[in-house]
């Protein structure tokens, strides 16, 4: 029998037990319950052998930071087959079926963390941001100036960070393609939810806030492992975010957490590949940064998608884009860029350059280049100096990050 995906109708905890079961873990009724304000956002669907559900995929959605504006985003999560029924087609009926979902519902974009990069390829995303892993002996970590501080760092409660942090992330993640809109039942599900089995050993999540006289500008959350041996504390200080809304209050957050006595090792994942701790750091090598690939990104609808983000020059180009999966998607477009916004159309024109939408969507944040894809062997140059040209029209002046998994 071939295995159908359609709308999701039952309870969350039905839902629970079929995509924990495809990701190895055990099934928790109580962290179901303690995620069900949040589950309630999502569009769910599930993939079925007959009448039983054999694997599931959800999105909520959200607003994604775009260089120079917003765009509505699809945020795809908790996407899961049986091992019983992997190889037959479910998560292919699943993704097919989400992506038409996704343009009905009319968010140009869906975006996603890959447990393996290799599958979501298939469906047309591509890598839209680089995440940099961090993991630093802090004892061999020193800062390349003493300047004296701006601000002081406190700590928070639990309900103090519930009423200061939103607010604060949503003066930062304007700042910085890559960002997400969060809802309060992510904030609740995600963040502020942090049982036992959450911290692998380690203990609670820790929040502490940065201010400058009466103003507060930044925040950072943690949590410590702690370790001794005979020769005195090892502990690692597992950064989870640093949000400052001025370089000054990023660098003091900083400098804080490196600053933590009894901690032998500083980690921090995921962090932008041009994190201002590269230039503030006397050994940038000691900060044993590592590279790997970061959230996906899929373009649903190219028109809008591409009007709604900024341009860093003028220029007109025709793309031509193949995508086997969203047809509409599929020919040529004229993109007529602008500092001031863009103009997007259907064309019969001859195309300056060709890609699959894979590779438009790892361009669309600024976080790779053609160039650097066509030395990859990936799109083509159909018209002399085209690939430069677009490149200064796709050009921004951050790596595109996006700070938390989900």
């Amino acid at each position: 029998m071939p295995i159908d995906a359609r709308t999701f109708s039952g309870s969350s905890h039905d839902y629970g037990k079929v995509v924990d079961v495809a990701f190895g873990s055990s099934y928790d009724p109580a962290e179901m319950a303690a995620v069900e304000p949040f589950f309630a956002t999502f569009d769910v669907i599930g993939a079925y052998d007959g009448d039983r559900m054999v694997g599931g995929g959800a999105v909520w959605h959200t607003m994604l930071t775009v260089p120079g504006g917003e765009v509505a985003a699809s945020a795809v999560t908790a996407v899961g087959v049986l091992p019983t029924h992997r190889r037959r087609g479910a998560l292919t009926a699943m993704m097919r079926r989400q992506l038409a979902d996704i343009h009905q519902h009319g968010d140009p974009v869906a975006v996603l963390w890959a447990s393996e990069g290799a599958i979501y390829g298939r469906f047309g995303y591509g890598m839209a941001t680089v995440n940099a892993l961090i993991e630093a002996e802090r004892s061999r970590i020193v800062f390349r100036d003493d300047a004296p501080p701006t601000g002081s760092v406190r700590f928070v409660e639990e309900q103090e960070a519930r009423d200061l942090l939103p607010a604060l992330f949503d003066t930062v993640r304007r700042t910085r393609a890559g960002y997400f809109a969060r809802p309060a039942e992510y904030w609740n599900a995600e963040i502020f939810h942090d049982p036992p089995q959450h911290r692998r050993g380690g203990g609670p999540l820790l929040y502490v806030v940065h201010d400058t006289d009466t103003t507060d500008d930044g925040f950072a959350i943690y949590r410590i492992s702690q370790e001794w041996d005979a020769r005195g504390p090892k502990s690692t200080l597992q950064v989870y975010e640093v949000e400052g809304t001025s370089p000054a209050a990023t660098g003091e957050l900083w400098r804080y957490l490196f600053g933590v006595d009894l901690i032998g090792t500083v980690r921090a994942r995921p962090q932008p590949v041009d994190s201002p701790l590269l230039w503030m750091v006397s050994e940038p090598r000691r900060l044993g940064m590592s590279l790997g690939d970061g959230m996906w990104l899929r373009i649903v609808d190219v028109g809008p998608a591409l009007e709604r983000r900024g341009y860093a020059a003028a220029d007109e180009l025709v793309l031509e884009l193949r995508d086997e999966v969203c047809d509409w998607n599929a020919g040529r477009w004229s993109l007529e860029a602008s500092r001031e916004g863009a103009r997007v159309s259907p064309t019969d024109r001859e195309a300056d350059v060709a890609m699959d939408v894979a590779d438009l969507a790892a361009l669309y944040l600024g976080g790779s280049s053609f160039a650097g894809l066509l030395a990859a062997g990936r799109g083509e140059e159909r018209t002399a100096g085209a690939a430069a040209r677009l490149d200064a029209v796709f050009r921004t002046d951050l790596a595109p990050y996006c700070p938390l998994i989900f």
